[in-house]
């Protein structure tokens, strides 16, 4: 183990201590002194799921990807088992960050935002950061950066009333990103004005996230939150600052991982070419390109330090740079499917092990019953619906929504283009919703969402939510061209699901893409 002390306690520790151990570990970024830890935890049934949650916390963050799912999926078995939605949601956040990292952009949706839903259910705030956190990250890839914010600021203040300065300073510095984003896109789209607060916006979320890291003696958190800070003040034109701020960081190869120096080299080589520093960019880039562990690392590296040569005014070592670039772009493609082919193999084969374990359950059982979930969207499906209402219709209003010429869907693009988007139209429902909220697949194209507690304004400010976050979502991830709008009809009171059905026929006998609801005070109707 990496400490001594972990080594020396370890072996008279509890499993409870163990595990709390293997956490301390991984606030110093330490994974493999956390993964031993964790392992010996995982000895202890009771332990077991949590532990395996952490093992592979431990393997994504060293890019173990397959391995990490299989510990994430298999203490996701176990804690779903054990009826704890707590520890499910962070075994099924890791889940995934390792599908987002192998391209699956759709199912790391609907994976974190399931992770989200058990752990907002369960109650526990330290299962609720990861699970936004895996959100963010998935809206980051998919560019929706607004609502990537949205998420890590609710993050950021989940994580300060449980008082977990570290899990607040990284929810702050991939609001950062997500700024930068924003940033990069406004100045593409000639809006410097917006392009510039959006800018300062993310240093000061970087600023903040580094001065938490520093203070928490978290070096590697620090230095990317610097990093990042540094890219920032460039991009607005003040690159002597960010050269004095990565100026101010002292390499410690005692403490320090290689992916924390070659990353710091990497941006101060970025800095220096902005100042047209050319000698002092290129000596950086080659070193973080002789240090580098992984062949990704090494890749970027490898770029930018032909960037740096070709604008230093030497086209044959630029040459030489770039055919080591490409290099390493084969062997990084390659080496990509391989680990995705592995990951897609971990999925399939746990997948088969879960539905033989459970024909065997219900075998043993001998169950007939039906499920109350929709098996192609993961929502509960029409019957547990009507389980909701027959419990009363008081306190409760409904939105039956349905997808606007969802038949052209399928006719233009393939029933499983048409498949996909009722599956990622699910994911967003479940986003849109709150944890007591039912959403549910009512039949075919047609979805219903079952509010509880909410006047008539309240259900209809969430429906046109609902209604625009499935509008704005990039569709063309899915198919290109292709877009999607939904039409919703909203009812409270007596005999909610006809007078939903009819206000959802008023919908889209008005035009489709609208919400039609309970009337305001002395109106017959409304749309919005």
């Amino acid at each position: 183990m990496s400490s001594g002390f972990d080594a020396a306690v370890a072996g008279a520790a509890t499993p409870a201590q163990l595990i709390r151990l293997s956490r301390g570990r991984l606030a110093v970024s330490d994974p493999e002194g956390a993964r031993e830890l964790a392992a010996a935890a995982a000895d202890d049934p009771a332990a077991r799921a949590e532990a395996l949650s952490i093992i592979a916390t431990c393997h994504r963050l060293r890019d173990e990807y397959p391995d990490a799912l299989a510990a994430a999926q298999a203490a996701a078995e176990l804690a779903r088992a054990g009826a704890d939605p707590a520890i499910e949601g962070r075994a099924r956040s890791e889940v995934a960050r390792v599908l987002l990292a192998a391209g699956e952009t759709s199912e790391a949706l609907e994976e974190s935002t399931a992770a989200l839903a058990l752990a907002e259910a369960s109650g526990t705030l330290e299962a609720v950061v990861p699970a936004l956190a895996a959100v963010a990250n998935v809206y980051l890839v998919m560019q929706q950066f607004d609502l990537a914010v949205q998420l890590c600021e609710h993050g950021a203040e989940v994580a300060r009333l449980m008082g977990d300065e570290l899990a607040e300073g990284v929810m702050l510095d991939t609001g950062a990103c997500a700024m930068s984003a924003l940033a990069l896109a406004a100045r593409a789209d000639g809006d410097e004005e917006a392009a510039l607060a959006y800018a300062m916006d993310s240093a000061d979320r970087s600023r903040a996230a580094m001065l938490i890291a520093r203070r928490l003696g978290h070096r590697r958190n620090e230095s990317t939150a610097m990093a990042n800070l540094a890219e920032v003040l460039a991009f607005v034109g003040d690159a002597d600052q960010a050269l004095r701020l990565l100026q101010s960081w002292e390499i410690d190869v005692q403490r320090d991982t290689v992916y924390t120096i070659t990353h710091h080299l990497d941006t101060r080589g970025q800095v220096y070419l902005a100042l047209d520093r050319h000698d002092e960019a290129i000596a950086a880039f080659a070193r973080a390109l002789e240090l580098a562990e992984s062949k990704n690392a090494a890749l970027t590296a490898a770029e930018h330090l032909a960037e740096a040569h070709e604008r230093n005014g030497d086209p044959g070592a630029a040459l030489t740079a770039y055919k080591r670039f490409h290099q390493l772009y084969c062997q990084v493609a390659s080496e990509t499917a391989q680990r995705n082919a592995r990951v897609a193999a971990v999925r399939m084969e746990t997948e088969r092990a879960k539905a033989t374990a459970e024909q065997e359950r219900r075998r043993a059982d001998g169950l007939l019953r039906i499920s109350l979930e929709d098996p192609l969207t993961g929502l509960a499906n029409r019957r547990r619906l009507d389980d909701e209402l027959a419990a009363g219709a008081d306190g409760q209003t409904i939105a039956l929504i349905d997808v606007d010429h969802f038949k052209q869907v399928n006719d233009r693009y393939s029933h499983q283009v048409g498949d996909e988007v009722l599956r990622v139209l699910a994911a967003l429902l479940r986003t849109g919703c709150r944890g007591e909220d039912v959403a549910a697949r009512y039949g075919g194209e047609e979805f219903a969402v079952l509010f509880r507690g909410m006047a008539d304004d309240e259900a209809m400010e969430a429906a046109t939510r609902l209604r625009c976050l499935v509008e704005e979502f990039p569709w063309s991830t899915v198919a290109v061209g292709l877009e999607v709008t939904v039409s919703i009809g909203v009812a409270s009171g007596p005999d909610l699901l006809a007078l939903a059905d009819l206000r959802l026929y008023q919908a889209k006998r008005a035009g489709r893409n609208r919400v039609v609801g309970p009337p305001a005070p002395g109106m017959t109707g409304r749309a919005a």
